[in-house]
């Protein structure tokens, strides 16, 4: 049971820590206006870094960086194409 909640956090805090990286990209497309890139990116670091210290808990700490790598490209992978599949893009204010 407890390793369960373990993967649970885990997955959250890499979900959490690879989406403050997509939403501070300039070409993101689920906001009208890029996150503040250095903050969102400090988060992202901190979250990351928690996500792999909960998948280390639980399995060898090799194996817990390439189950974070894993789902880090899995969440970059599908989050463009749920925007896309979410409908127009968020309309971009100039100037």
């Amino acid at each position: 049971m407890a390793e369960t909640a373990f993967h649970g956090l885990a997955f959250a805090a890499t979900l959490v820590g690879i989406v403050c990286f997509y939403l501070s990209a300039p070409r993101q497309q689920w906001l009208i206006r890029p996150l503040a890139g250095r903050r969102s990116r400090i988060i992202g670091t901190l979250a990351l870094l928690e996500g792999w210290l909960l998948w280390s808990v639980v399995m060898h700490p090799v194996t817990a960086l390439f189950t974070s790598l894993t789902v880090a490209m899995l969440v970059l992978t599908i989050l463009p194409f749920a925007a896309a599949a979410r409908g127009a893009l968020p309309a971009r204010r100039e100037g």
